[in-house]
């Protein structure tokens, strides 16, 4: 998924709860829940983003190492994708 914009599907809803985040595919009648970090990815998909943009910001807010980060980030994606929840450009 190198190179590609992403941001979130249009049939996707977010809902902030506590420190979590509900999200519905409205298409498949599903909900999905976020951790904080997952939260923090869904919030920067609001706009087109690239992978390596998530990775960059993420490590400035997060303790985490750039292997770990960028690893998460694309099976964070991966998973989106497969629900139906994140669009490429």
């Amino acid at each position: 998924m190198v190179g590609k914009m992403f941001r979130r599907s249009d049939s996707a809803f977010g809902a902030p709860i506590d420190d979590t985040v509900l999200l519905l595919n409205a298409e498949a009648g599903q909900y999905h829940a976020l951790n904080p970090v997952a939260a923090r990815i869904w919030q920067m998909l609001a706009e087109p983003v690239s992978e390596e943009g998530l990775v960059d910001r993420l490590q400035t807010e997060f303790d985490v190492t750039p292997e770990q980060c960028r690893r998460e980030v694309q099976e964070f994606l991966a998973q989106l994708h497969a629900r139906g929840l994140l669009q490429t450009e």
